[in-house]
């Protein structure tokens, strides 16, 4: 059975001297788990210096809420039907010591933040699409999220801010048997979703974008709506990945996760035909 101790960090002291413990800004933390006991502890571990700090479990069968407890992090459970609504459930039920974001007096809704996702030993700076900013911190009190295909959308009349440092996605640390089944499921919510938006005509979240908008999240939100509308959906996507985000510069490792996307672009046209005709998935 895996270690789950969390390994505490902090910064050397001076001249060899005691280790003087890391500075957090003032900042509640919510992590969204669900059969995580090989993750956790190392998540935890980086939050080390946070006073506030709470997982929200979606009924997890292995040890995962026994390694939240054991690292000083509050639990709380809730049924999981989304991350737009989990997200909000732990707005409105989490006790949290902090409501507001960082920036001081700024006003702001919240802040991009962008990702590095990791694959195969290195960085897919191309394939990984960076930035693909989302937001990840926020104030509890302007901000709300949307259920929007599997992930969620942010609603806000506050600005929102865009930070630099990116968070590290580990999404492959559970294995690529995990991942299929994962995206299996991402795939009917996506199908779920675009059969919803072609009856309506409407993008629920208010942020439809352009194809020629200057923001990346908007463009990118706009070719995933023209997409959607396409034929060969597996070749369209490996076309992009691989001429239009030049996926084929991280090597090996990016061509395999373009083929890896454009056969999740073929299992989303797989539920959507299922949908459309009446049958069961």
């Amino acid at each position: 059975m895996e270690n789950s101790s969390c390994r505490f960090i902090a910064h050397p002291g001076p001249e060899g001297g005691a280790a003087i413990p890391l500075s957090r800004p003032p900042i509640t933390l919510v992590i969204l788990t669900q059969d995580e006991e090989h993750n956790l502890a190392d998540c935890l571990a980086s939050a080390v210096g946070f006073d506030d700090v709470h997982v929200l479990d979606s009924g997890s069968t292995d040890r995962t809420t026994e390694i939240a407890r054991s690292c000083g992090a509050a639990v709380h459970h809730h049924p999981f039907h989304g991350f737009g609504q989990q997200r909000n459930w732990a707005i409105d039920n989490v006790p949290a010591k902090y409501d507001r974001s960082v920036g001081g007096d700024r006003a702001v809704g919240g802040y991009l933040v962008p990702s590095k996702l990791l694959f195969a030993g290195r960085w897919l700076k191309h394939a990984g699409q960076y930035p693909g900013y989302q937001v990840r911190l926020f104030h509890r009190g302007r901000l709300r999220f949307v259920d929007h295909g599997h992930g969620q959308r942010e609603e806000t009349t506050y600005p929102v801010g865009r930070l630099q440092e990116p968070l590290l996605h580990h999404a492959f640390s559970r294995g690529l048997d995990h991942w299929f089944a994962k995206h299996a499921v991402y795939a009917r919510r996506e199908a779920e979703h675009a059969l919803r938006l072609s009856a309506s005509s409407k993008d629920p979240s208010g942020a439809r974008g352009s194809l020629l908008s200057r923001d990346p999240t908007l463009r990118r939100r706009a070719l995933k709506r023209l997409t959607a509308r396409l034929p060969g959906r597996y070749f369209l996507r490996l076309l992009y990945m691989l001429v239009f985000k030049r996926a084929f510069l991280d090597g090996k490792a990016g061509i395999i996760y373009a083929h890896m996307l454009a056969t999740y672009e073929a299992m989303i046209d797989v539920y959507l035909r299922l949908l459309r005709y009446g049958l069961k998935p």
